[in-house]
């Protein structure tokens, strides 16, 4: 199985998000549908039925924790010098077409949240920055058209 980069903050996170969904809501779940199956027939009964759709929802997700876990591979460094994008550098870049200027953290596919700035590498963008120094310019095809942006600034992130 094919290994699964995660930054150490990322690695924490789900860490913590299994600990949470292990320890606390998976006994408050199993309480709910005890609670709910005294008040009689299963299949009828809207709150059991509820309780078990909950429970199947975080029994999943803690099966994707364990798996992404299982196959996690913390990266600490890089062959690319510090002037270089890699995984984990925070960029600083700027739209050429309208000059508005983004920053992103470059993670994982399971790490990345646009809304927090956080950029998989495997994303085209994600894909086209790697490698690049400050100053370079990359095109890419989005479904809105072509898009071109020029590297200002890269920072390692804290580890």
């Amino acid at each position: 199985m094919e290994k699964t980069l995660l930054t150490r903050v990322g690695y924490e996170k789900i860490i913590k998000e299994l600990e949470i969904l292990s320890r606390v809501e998976r006994p408050q779940i199993v309480r709910e549908l005890m609670e709910a199956a005294q008040e009689g027939r299963l299949e009828k009964n809207q709150d059991f039925q509820a309780a078990l759709a909950q429970r199947q929802r975080l029994e999943k997700r803690i099966r994707q924790l364990q798996q992404i876990l299982a196959n996690a591979e913390v990266l600490v460094g890089s062959n690319l010098p510090p002037t270089k994008v890699r995984f984990n550098s925070q960029v600083r870049i700027v739209n050429l077409r309208d000059g508005q200027e983004q920053e992103f953290l470059l993670v994982s596919a399971v790490e990345a949240d646009a809304t927090q700035g956080q950029l998989s590498i495997a994303s085209p963008l994600g894909r086209a920055l790697l490698g690049r120094a400050r100053g370079d310019c990359v095109h890419i095809q989005t479904p809105r058209g072509p898009r071109s942006y020029q590297i200002l600034d890269i920072r390692m992130a804290e580890p």
